[in-house]
């Protein structure tokens, strides 16, 4: 056979590794080696090779950052002594490196040691609610790692908590951006395009999801400052002040919902009078959900309470913000309100495409009221593009048993089995 034509219709990757990654990815095997032109064998080769080049780099970081001594024990955690350990696979990576090269990580692991140092004295700083020396020394450290996102983070919570709500949609915007450029970058390249073909440059990057979340938070935060805008009632206000009490981690030491509860009595009788201020509060409420602290946690319970469709509209909001306990909240209570939540649940759920993943719990929502208008609404969301979508849609539509629900499920599980036989291989490399 003529082997220019043997390979007709197969792709031909740039990068050898390109195979693997998809593999690791969770693509079909068979599927990446009859389109790359490869067989089996050849694969789990570039597989094999891939981890021994991981691990060369693991190995490489470890002797520049963890001097020790021959007969201390083993940075790895193997109990034995360093000498009778990972000492001779070092030595071999030593000797194989490059005049320099040795020089050059320890002087790159001792720059990460001090930005794990700022980064941790930045969130301490937040915590503190001494915002602007947070921002000071994230900002600081900016100059020299540009491409930390726990240094974007903490300027953004600051920026959050202090009402700079533009500055902060400009930073989750841009994060997201380059989380997805990069996430992309590595899936092509087996490494981050910022931190150099020869990754000399310190990156740390969130997840595209994680700069999603924010970036929505951010983004609704700029839209309520404006659509509810702070009146002059002074009552309120200071009422909501109060609610800052919540936030005393020496008066109130639970946490989880037993610390909500102990918190919700202690504040009972300020969360009546915001219940009998009626929506007139929700201007001075809803800046405290933008930025998750247990005083937050208050909103959802007092929106559910004055049962307007605006306040609907905002459950269904924040509930997308995935703060911890507050998303629970928000799905909680508009279950309660029951099937008439839908039409602006719906309203919410076809808005704002780019967040589709961030709907999960409003349509999971939908499997918990079942109703015809709640199953003609799943019966898109199992089409999604997005597989996660696609699997808790799925799982909503279980709930409602309808005779009509067997097609979207038997069309959802098609897309969503994967072959599993990969799977031992990849969790080796993870631990690797």
């Amino acid at each position: 056979m003529d082997k220019s034509r043997s390979n007709e219709g197969m792709a031909q990757p740039d990068n050898p590794l390109q195979p693997v990654l998809e593999m690791i990815q969770g693509g079909d095997p068979e599927e990446i080696c009859r389109r790359y032109g490869i067989s089996r064998d050849e694969l789990a080769r570039r597989f094999q090779s891939f981890k021994e080049s991981q691990l060369q780099t693991s190995l490489a970081q470890d002797y520049s950052a963890n001097r020790v001594g021959r007969n201390d024990p083993c940075p790895c955690g193997s109990g034995k002594k360093y000498k009778k350990c990972c000492l001779p696979r070092h030595e071999q990576v030593r000797q194989a490196m490059p005049a320099g090269e040795a020089q050059r990580l320890e002087e790159k692991a001792k720059l990460q040691g001090v930005l794990d140092q700022e980064v941790a004295r930045g969130f301490d700083l937040l915590f503190a609610k001494d915002y602007e020396k947070a921002k000071k020394v994230a900002a600081g450290m900016l100059e020299t790692c540009p491409e930390d996102d726990r240094l974007h983070d903490i300027i953004l919570n600051a920026c959050m908590v202090t009402g700079d709500y533009d500055e902060a949609f400009r930073i989750a915007r841009r994060r997201w951006q380059v989380s997805v450029e990069e996430k992309e970058f590595h899936q092509e390249h087996g490494f981050y395009r910022r931190e150099g073909p020869d990754r000399q440059e310190i990156v740390h990057f969130y997840t595209p999801s994680s700069w999603l979340e924010k970036f929505w938070v951010a983004r609704k935060a700029r839209t309520y400052g404006k659509q509810f805008p702070l009146g002059s009632n002074v009552t309120i206000r200071n009422l909501v002040s109060k609610l800052d009490l919540a936030n005393d981690k020496q008066r109130f030491t639970a946490r989880q919902w037993e610390g909500l509860k102990e918190r919700e009595s202690a504040l009972e009788p300020v969360i009546q009078d915001l219940r009998a201020a009626g929506p007139e509060a929700i201007a001075y409420l809803i800046p405290l959900a933008v930025h998750f602290s247990w005083s937050s946690l208050f909103v959802p319970g007092l929106l559910a309470a004055y049962d307007t469709d605006e306040c609907i509209q905002l459950l269904a909001e924040v509930s997308m913000f995935r703060f911890p306990l507050l998303t629970q909240l928000c799905l909680e209570s508009l279950e309660r309100m029951g099937t008439r939540v839908i039409p602006r649940v719906r309203e919410v759920l076809e808005r704002d495409t780019a967040f589709d993943e961030l709907k999960v719990g409003l349509i999971m929502l939908l499997g918990q009221l079942p109703c015809p208008e709640s199953f003609a609404l799943l019966t898109r969301w199992v089409d999604h593009d997005n597989p996660y979508v696609v699997h808790w849609a799925a799982e909503a539509m279980k709930r409602h048993d309808h005779p009509e629900a067997g097609p979207y499920l038997e069309k959802a599980k098609a897309r969503l089995e994967k072959p599993s036989e990969i799977a031992g291989a990849i969790q080796e490399l993870a631990k690797g």
